[in-house]
């Protein structure tokens, strides 16, 4: 049974080793081969952990989908604390497909809704993670209503990190334009005050524009010098990389732009995000030439296509205008 020294060897990688994740998929393959439900629920938790740091969402949605069904199926080897706080990362990544549609979205996000309340727990999870799917579909609307309900709800040991948390206030004020509010609320986290796993990597890509949008053009600067090197070649950390090219772009230092996609084109274009994807490429999109990189135009013009539509509005073709 070599599944059982391939989950061993798993265990004594690094979660954020990318290795570990062909390790844990041959641990998967014979643990169902064998029927061995305890070991295939243990493998696809650590998957899903790995999947978080290194950046393949559908890989860690695919093994996710696996987990509900067994706990669905009153498995009691499913650990039902640890399924729910791992739904929130899925509830808030499935709007990054576009082939997701907009009613399998909702329909997810009220499943986790109606799990929660099963349980006992706050909503305030739930309606977090819909502000930041309403944010990602370009639904401003939903993401003030959303977001209200999210800060009035009450917290319990489901919520994310402080850092996280704040984080995610940041995002939203950044995504509302308010951005002397973000970078208010950026403060404890620019200030080392406040950081984790992603914080202060994620935020950076908020502040960097937000700055420069303020006009503290220093402030701007390093919040590039700090932010860049967190994220460079980084597939989980694609959003914030697009924002340090758009900032470049923005500030006219369009050599160092061209050097940053250069190097972090190969990760942008491998990720399994459509829209992480099409974040970098928009940030790119202005640095295409039309011959060259006629191919990436067109991926570009698709992909934006796509999430319109999906998502019912011009969102993304109006930051692409931009």
């Amino acid at each position: 049974m070599n599944y059982l020294e391939d989950l061993e060897t798993a265990w004594q990688m690094r979660d954020d080793d990318p290795a570990r994740i062909k390790v844990l998929e041959q641990a998967i393959l014979g643990a169902d081969m064998y029927n061995d439900i305890p070991n295939g629920i243990e493998a696809r938790d650590m998957l899903i952990d790995t999947c978080l740091y290194v950046g393949f969402p559908k890989k860690q949605l695919q093994a996710f989908s696996w987990l509900v069904k067994k706990f669905e199926e009153d498995c009691p080897d499913v650990d039902g604390f640890d399924l729910l706080w791992k739904y929130k990362w899925i509830a808030e990544h499935v709007p990054m497909f576009d082939e997701v549609s907009k009613a399998q979205i909702d329909a997810l996000l009220n499943d986790m809704k109606v799990k929660f309340e099963q349980r006992g727990y706050s909503l305030r999870p739930y309606y977090k993670v819909s502000t930041l799917g309403a944010m990602r579909m370009g639904d401003r609307a939903k993401a003030e209503a959303y977001f209200e309900q999210w800060q009035k709800a009450k917290s319990d040991y489901m919520n994310d990190c402080g850092a996280c948390e704040t984080n995610d206030v940041v995002h939203y004020h950044y995504f509302m334009e308010d951005y002397e509010q973000a970078l208010k609320k950026a403060e404890p986290i620019v200030t080392g005050k406040q950081s984790c796993a992603e914080v202060p990597h994620l935020t950076y890509g908020f502040t960097v524009i937000a700055y420069f949008k303020t006009g503290d053009l220093e402030m701007a600067q390093q919040c590039f010098d700090k932010g860049y090197p967190l994220v460079e070649k980084k597939s989980s950390l694609i959003p914030p990389m697009a924002s340090m090219i758009q900032y470049l772009n923005l500030s006219g230092q369009h050599e160092k732009a061209k050097e940053v996609i250069a190097i972090n084109k190969e990760t942008a274009l491998a990720s399994e995000s459509g829209l992480d994807k099409l974040l970098f490429l928009q940030a790119a999109f202005s640095f295409f030439d039309a011959e060259v990189d006629k191919d990436l135009i067109q991926l570009t013009e698709e992909l934006t296509a796509k999430f319109d539509a999906r998502n019912e509005n011009s969102y993304y073709s109006e930051r692409l205008v931009k």
